[in-house]
């Protein structure tokens, strides 16, 4: 990823000043909370998704850099709400925002970081990247419902994952990528190859991201092992795992689903059953097909270093560690 990171870079610089410079308010706590947020350590995906897509289609310029700014806003944004409505204690290996200033402050402050990246995009961006985020937010909204519903049931189906997923990542970087092209004036085509492409990014991020819950190294994650079995949270490694298991095996696991809290014997329990029946492995399997999935969409375009880097990023995303 360092090879990406570093072809793109000016423009990530540009789009990181944007994010730094519209975040100020005469209400000290507001640029506080959100620096905090915005400085803990996050990958910047989406804005560079926004950026590598447009420039695929060859743009780049400041209307990218706005929408990268956006992205990130809306992404921290509903990590703010995802820390309150999980009662999450960390995120990305510090103490969560709510933990420090409280549920509602979090709340209030990426409702504002909602609102200013609306403003951002209705004063700065075409109309047709603002339905496409506008549609993206609600997305979200019923990804994480729909997860709530779903939550420590264990008959969730592999469809209702899918829905959730993407609605909770999917939506969202599938919109960063179709917004590059709109930014581009591009062929309805190509705008169509890049949502599409960036759905099945979602796809496998988010896969991965759920496997990693699993047998992820906390120091390089940033989240601690198990936490979406203690928020009671069906993911894709133990819903494969769940099609294999024994009577006896399926009991332990609902058990440790519906159990107050979960312990580190119990955690290393269900970790040793989805182990057992290859749960992680088939996840990330799904998730690489996703990646070349992805990288399907993308032949429509021409050869060229875009293309390689966008390429690249699909696979390391089905790939990684961290």
């Amino acid at each position: 990823m360092k090879e990406v990171l570093e072809y793109f870079k000016e423009d990530l610089a540009a789009a990181e000043k944007i994010i730094n410079n519209n975040i100020h308010s005469t209400i000290k706590l507001i640029p506080e909370l959100s620096r905090y947020i915005l400085e803990s350590g996050g990958k910047r995906f989406r804005p560079l998704m926004v950026i590598a897509s447009a420039a695929l289609c060859g743009y780049r310029g400041e209307k990218a850099h706005i929408a990268a700014c956006v992205a990130e806003y809306i992404h921290t944004a509903t990590l703010l709400h995802d820390d309150v409505v999980d009662e999450s204690d960390t995120r990305r290996g510090k103490t969560s925002a709510n933990n420090i200033w409280g549920n509602e402050t979090s709340v209030l402050v990426g409702d504002f970081l909602l609102a200013q990246a609306f403003s951002m995009m209705v004063h700065h961006l075409p109309p047709p990247s603002l339905r496409v985020m506008a549609q993206a937010c609600m997305h979200l909204a019923e990804g994480e419902i729909l997860q709530l519903l779903n939550s420590f049931n264990i008959n969730t189906t592999i469809d209702n994952y899918y829905r959730i997923i993407f609605g909770k990542t999917a939506a969202l970087i599938s919109a960063c990528c179709e917004v590059g092209a709109i930014l581009s004036e591009s062929k309805d085509e190509e705008r169509e190859a890049l949502k599409n492409f960036g759905q099945e990014l979602g796809y496998a991020f988010q896969i991965v991201d759920d496997c990693l819950d699993v047998t992820g190294n906390p120091e390089k994650t940033g989240k601690p092992l198990g936490n979406d079995l203690k928020e009671g949270k069906l993911t894709l490694p133990l819903l494969l795992t769940l099609e294999k298991a024994s009577k006896e095996e399926k009991k332990a696991i609902q058990e440790a689903v519906l159990v107050d809290e979960i312990t580190p014997q119990l955690f290393q329990r269900v970790k040793s059953i989805i182990m057992n029946h290859g749960g992680i492995e088939a996840a990330r399997e799904k998730a690489q097909e996703h990646a070349f999935r992805a990288v399907e969409q993308l032949k429509i375009f021409d050869e060229g270093p875009e293309k390689h880097y966008l390429t690249k990023i699909a696979f390391l995303s089905a790939e990684r560690e961290a």
